[in-house]
């Protein structure tokens, strides 16, 4: 089944500048490469179009603290229209990636 939208690169890239952070310190933190985070950025079709829910949920953890509610707000209604995720969906794949799904 083909996804209706794509990822909003402008708004990956507004989280990451945000977060003031260069693509090369966001890079060291995802995992993957400086071109990789540029690309994705720009929409490039064969990057965007293979882009997975984890290294999107990884941008979110890194930038979130220092993004506004405004941008939060919007992140979170794109992936869930793009995923197909409910909200309770992606809380939770955030939470485990972050480690944060530990009980108490």
């Amino acid at each position: 089944m083909a996804r209706r939208t794509k990822v909003s690169g402008a708004l990956l890239r507004t989280m990451r500048k945000e977060a003031g952070l260069t693509q090369e310190q966001l890079k060291v933190r995802l995992g993957i490469s400086r071109e990789t985070v540029s690309a994705i950025e720009n929409e490039k079709p064969e990057t965007i179009n293979s882009i997975e829910a984890e290294v999107v949920s990884k941008w979110h953890i890194v930038c979130k603290q220092s993004v506004s509610s405004d941008t939060g707000t919007a992140f979170f209604e794109h992936m869930m229209k793009y995923f197909g995720f409910s909200e309770q969906n992606l809380i939770n794949m955030v939470k485990k990636l972050s480690g944060s799904d530990k009980q108490d």
